[in-house]
């Protein structure tokens, strides 16, 4: 049949709300025939299956990455980075073009959420093939995130008909008029009107200003209102997806800005990427009691691993260690001044100081995307 893939056009959306429409008509019903957690595996698997291109390529991929979990817990391992690799190498073979095989959509958000439910299995147990599949595979989160917490997901499946009300359907409702209006409206006329026109090859400093400006605020309309869309569908559904985008520009600072920007995949490389290498740096002698240069240098990794999940390009790579640069700056300001160092910004008022930090978080911000975006005339 067609391609419907998430959010590709009206086609997806007649498709998700007719399921809607089904769940919360029958909903009493389909609670004493099937459980929520294998209805909604069942719908997966027949929308992969049948709407999505390529899918024989998705479920190999997605037993390939089972039976290496399944593998992981069921021996009870404690070291995570081998299984770790091993499930990363379709990605990394993906990024680099090699095998056609793991030409997956997804791949990225797949693994990482597959990375996730294998360190988490340590504290909340293992997850069946059928739980597996609806946290991988969840069509709404599917291509772009936000990218959830495996045992978040499972207790929203668990509730399952109980969170089908008519408040969720207000509160998605609400969400997802935001995403509409964000990506249709928003980012459609900044990119018609803003930035298709600018010239991304020319190297007037006026003229690359505008395309780093224009594709910065393009990205983010573009970003939010794809992750509004797809948390106001999930709750409609009755899965609580967490919110992934919150005011970003308004950030004082480049910590403060990955809490507001992707915050989803901020809080993932914290958790599962960040505190272990930080933890892992400590048994190095060389930086024995050298604090401060660890958390640095755990923080650049950090960014320049997540411009390599974006892929293994050199703009990718280098707009995440500029990010890395910044946050290390910040770092060893924050670490100056509390150690009696002068905090040069008291010398204005707070409002001044506030929106002047917001000032070079925004600038430094729209730097480090304008790489990102590949229209650096270099």
């Amino acid at each position: 049949m067609g391609n419907i893939l998430p959010f590709s056009g009206l086609d997806f959306f007649i498709l998700v709300f007719g399921f809607i429409l089904f769940l919360h008509l029958f909903k009493n019903i389909l609670n004493k025939i099937i459980s929520y957690k294998n209805l909604v595996f069942i719908v997966i698997v027949l929308y992969i299956s049948v709407f999505i291109p390529n899918a024989q390529k998705i479920l190999f991929f997605l037993i390939y990455v089972y039976v290496v979990y399944w593998i992981y817990v069921a021996n009870k391992y404690q070291e995570t980075l081998f299984p770790m690799l091993i499930i990363a190498l379709p990605m990394i073979l993906h990024k680099f073009d090699i095998d056609p095989i793991f030409k997956v959509i997804g791949i990225s958000y797949i693994t990482f959420r597959t990375i996730q439910a294998i360190v988490d299995s340590h504290n909340y147990g293992k997850l069946s093939f059928v739980e597996f599949t609806s946290f991988l595979l969840f069509p709404t989160t599917l291509l772009a995130g936000p990218i959830d917490r495996s045992y978040r997901f499972q207790e929203d499946l668990q509730k399952g008909y109980e969170n089908l009300t008519f408040t969720n359907i207000g509160k998605g409702w609400d969400i997802l008029l935001v995403g509409v209006l964000f990506k249709f409206i928003f980012a459609e006329c900044v990119n018609k009107f803003w930035l298709i026109p600018i010239d991304e090859n020319s190297v007037h400093l006026l003229d690359m200003m505008n395309s780093a400006y224009s594709y910065t605020t393009y990205l983010f309309f573009d970003f939010a209102g794809y992750s509004a869309m797809a948390v106001g569908l999930s709750i409609m559904m009755g899965i609580t997806v967490p919110m992934n985008f919150n005011h970003p520009y308004l950030a004082p600072n480049p910590q403060d800005f990955w809490r507001r920007f992707h915050i989803t995949l901020g809080s993932w490389l914290t958790d599962y990427f960040f505190k272990p290498l930080y933890k892992y740096l400590h048994n190095f002698n060389i930086l024995k009691g050298k604090r401060l240069l660890i958390q640095n240098l755990a923080i650049i990794a950090t960014f320049l691993l997540m411009g390599m999940w974006n892929g293994f390009t050199w703009y990718f790579i280098f707009s995440g260690f500029l990010f890395g640069i910044y946050s290390a700056i910040h770092n060893i300001y924050v670490v100056y001044v509390k150690k009696g160092g002068y905090d040069y910004f008291t010398i204005f008022p707070n409002i001044i100081s506030l929106n002047l930090k917001r000032f070079l978080m925004i600038n430094g911000a729209v730097l480090a995307l304008y790489f990102f975006s590949g229209r650096v005339p270099i």
